[in-house]
């Protein structure tokens, strides 16, 4: 969205991130009748409540209300297209007047996508994008989701106005990163990579969010065959847990840098594709034992000898299980069972914590 505001020292640009405004997110759907589109991804099992129009397998909703992140705020629902015979969604930047743009942007109406992996291909050849106009790729959101609003951009680009306020010469530039504090500014509220555009027409873009951990990919073309044109791992405390988010492309007009926002000229990107796979459920590990036994046994002259060692005991003595039957024996680290006859014999160890596993011998 509007998050990876990329920071120089000195001076840093302060363009605020899209959590200023967090509540005109949580403003009222539009009272559109959903459009049928052309895409045929069967509808996910949770695609959110019915939208302005279906796509991927979800349900989205245009942007109708103003606010930020624009600098004045303009939005229109116009802006953005419902998918075309080739399943694509096209949002265009208008300048109806020649003074006062008006974005576009469109979010997913699902709430709580949470971990797994989220990939989109757009068109547009961001080498070209004008310095005032920020892309906002897919990105995360919930406004609810304090303080950093679990914001995650995938793929945001822009020149931030050019830089020219500073007496400096931004370049576009494209970020794989998140917000963890929206209050402070960028550089430090937010952990951000960001890497120089190509004048690739298509890219496909990859996020896996993992507990702990977030994996950014960006190539040029259309799909995961082309040239990798970044990776990203970012890794930390600080990595946002999933919550109430929602997806969002969006494409808008800053208001800082430097720039001439008010005369900035018609912009449109095309997005190809989305798709979102959750994480696969996994089952946690079964608790280790903190006692570890082993057994091994010798026959001589008919006599079977089982040498059992323990390591991970604590205390004086431990409680030795043979066959259920119970011995207070000294925590030595070992014991002999001697026996005669052939049999299986099932051992195990335990302190007042706890118990090793069972260990079964054949003799």
């Amino acid at each position: 969205m509007a998050s990876f505001r990329f920071s120089v020292s000195p001076p840093v640009r302060i363009i605020r991130p899209l959590a200023v405004l967090a509540a005109t997110t949580l403003a009222v759907l539009a009272i559109v009748p959903a459009t049928q589109a052309a895409d045929t991804t069967p509808l996910n099992q949770d695609p959110g409540p019915a939208g302005s129009f279906t796509w991927k397998g979800f349900n989205w909703e245009k942007r109708f209300w103003g606010g930020a992140p624009q600098y004045n705020k303009a939005f229109d629902a116009a802006n953005v297209s419902s998918p075309d015979a080739s399943g694509y969604v096209a949002l265009r930047l208008t300048n109806p007047t020649g003074e006062a743009p008006v974005g576009a942007e469109f979010q997913s109406t699902r709430q709580g996508f949470g971990y797994g992996t989220y990939s989109t291909t757009v068109e547009k050849n961001l080498s070209i994008l004008q310095k005032e106009v920020v892309w906002g790729c897919l990105f995360t959101y919930d406004p609810l989701a304090e303080p950093g609003y679990n914001e995650i951009d995938l793929c945001e680009a822009s020149a931030w106005g050019g830089g020219a306020a500073y007496g400096a010469s931004w370049p576009v530039s494209q970020g794989h990163g998140y917000w963890f504090d929206a209050g402070k500014p960028p550089g430090q509220g937010n952990n951000t990579v960001t890497f120089d555009v190509t004048s690739s027409p298509i890219t496909t873009h990859r996020m896996v969010w993992e507990p702990g951990r977030l994996t950014f990919e960006t190539y040029a073309g259309e799909g995961f065959v082309g040239t990798l044109l970044k990776r990203t791992v970012l890794e930390g405390s600080t990595v946002p847990v999933p919550a109430g988010e929602k997806v969002h492309f969006n494409l808008w007009v800053t208001g800082g840098g430097g720039g001439d926002p008010a005369h900035v000229k018609p912009e449109s990107v095309v997005v190809r594709d989305f798709s979102f796979a959750p994480a696969a459920s996994v089952q946690p590990p079964a608790p280790v034992a903190a006692i570890s036994l082993t057994a091994s046994n010798a026959k001589i002259k008919g006599l079977n000898r089982t040498t059992l060692k323990w390591a991970g005991a604590t205390g004086g003595s431990v409680t030795l299980w043979i066959n259920g039957i119970q011995k207070t024996v000294a925590n030595t680290g070992s014991y002999v069972n001697a026996f005669k006859g052939g049999t299986t014999t099932a051992y195990k160890v335990c302190d007042l914590a706890g118990c090793s596993s069972v260990v079964s011998v054949s003799t």
